[in-house]
């Protein structure tokens, strides 16, 4: 870590936090991983939120979280991946409006911190300790 900031050190941890916590929802959604739906269930979350979701939508929207969230954590096209990734989240958020603002009941409190700390990370990219291309 010759040359890493305390700056860079801080997106690397804000990276981790963000791609850390957005991969294991998406695995969840893709393969019913750590308690998750799977497709079939996300499929079915879409509809109970009144969207429609005919195959390939829900395969493709999980792709793009499990995508963005590997991205995140690694740091590689970060600012499209978080960008991608808060977008996700912000129409998380604005699904959730009407329960008010507390996760506890559903709200958009932990959507819209995570839209949030994505948007962070679009904005100021992935510092220094991140996976790099020549």
């Amino acid at each position: 870590m010759g040359g890493a900031t305390g700056q860079d050190l801080g997106l690397l941890v804000l990276r981790l936090a963000a791609g850390g916590f957005l991969l294991p929802h998406a695995l969840g959604k893709l393969f019913g991983w750590f308690g998750g739906p799977g497709l079939a269930g996300f499929a079915d979350e879409l509809r109970g939120f009144g969207l429609p979701a005919p195959a390939p939508a829900p395969l493709l929207l999980a792709v793009v979280q499990v995508l963005s969230g590997v991205a995140v954590l690694v740091g590689w096209q970060v600012r499209v991946a978080a960008t991608v990734a808060a977008l996700f989240l912000a129409f998380t958020a604005v699904l959730a409006l009407p329960r008010g603002w507390f996760w506890m009941r559903g709200g958009i409190e932990y959507p819209l911190f995570w839209t949030l700390a994505l948007c962070a990370i679009a904005l100021a990219g992935p510092g220094a300790l991140a996976l790099q291309f020549p």
